[in-house]
């Protein structure tokens, strides 16, 4: 597959750190706009997913536009993504805790930095995005009630829910700039990301909202820490392969996304060896 700038070793650096260098100013936006000192002493940090942040810079990259727009519209939608995550917290800690102060707080914080986006939107002054993403909201919560509440027959159907809750934000902006032949791609990336999440998570807490969802649909000999590694193993592998496939279909890929993507890929192979050896 070709690099995304070929004309020499030097362009590709140049890419690369540009890349890097809008990924760390929108972190530094993120951080001013989600700062709060109340919230600071009693909640984690918001969850910030670096890969996502990636995958949205370099989509409003291919989209052409200037640094100052790709900073302005990643703030916005990393913003977007950070309130969806939050709020999504407070239905794991509601299945897996009884702290209702803590979820109380989660919910303002959702509401916190669902208000800071709003915020910039109204300053871009962008109404078909502002549209966009707002039908990108609307799917993402559609399909968690769909994913959380069980509102499926088959693990397909909960498959299907849980790559809209993970791709649903960013297929807005691929549609809105035009850019449809990234959405295979994002589709497999993220769900494969979400899975390696899942699975750092299960094994640092024995906890997996994933593994909830689909056990139910899946024949795991015993109910052992494996047994659960075993669920989100097969479908690591799926979403492996079916990366494979949609990258190629990919005219170009930056060397920092394809870094990410090996990281991935690499993560996903050594937890099978894990299962299988265990």
């Amino acid at each position: 597959m070709e690099i995304y700038i070929q004309s020499n070793y030097w362009g590709t650096r140049v890419m690369f750190m540009a890349i890097y260098e809008i990924m760390e100013m929108v972190k530094r936006k993120i951080t001013e706009k989600t700062s709060h000192t109340y919230l600071q002493k009693h909640l984690s940090n918001p969850i910030l997913d670096d890969n996502k942040l990636l995958l949205t810079v370099t989509l409003l990259s291919e989209a052409k536009l200037n640094k100052t727009d790709i900073i302005t519209y990643a703030t916005t939608i990393t913003l977007i993504q950070i309130a969806l995550d939050t709020h999504e917290l407070i239905t794991n800690e509601r299945m897996h805790s009884g702290n209702e102060t803590k979820r109380q707080l989660t919910v303002l914080a959702g509401d916190l930095y669902s208000g800071q986006y709003y915020k910039i939107l109204a300053e871009i002054e962008d109404l078909k995005m502002l549209k966009n993403l707002a039908e990108g909201i609307k799917e993402v919560n559609e399909s968690k009630i769909y994913f959380y509440q069980e509102n499926t027959t088959d693990s397909s159907q909960l498959m299907s829910s849980l790559i809209n809750i993970e791709a649903s934000l960013l297929r807005k902006v691929t549609n809105y700039f035009h850019l449809e032949e990234w959405n295979g791609f994002l589709e497999d990336y993220l769900l494969l990301n979400r899975i390696e999440l899942e699975r750092e998570q299960f094994k640092n807490t024995g906890k997996s909202v994933m593994v909830d969802a689909f056990v139910q649909y899946e024949e795991i000999k015993q109910e052992t820490t494996n047994g659960y590694l075993y669920i989100l193993d097969k479908y690591a592998k799926w979403a492996y392969m079916q990366l494979e496939k949609t990258m190629i279909k990919l005219p170009t890929l930056n060397l920092q996304l394809k870094e990410s993507i090996n990281q991935l890929l690499f993560g996903s192979r050594q937890q099978q060896m894990y299962v299988e050896e265990g």
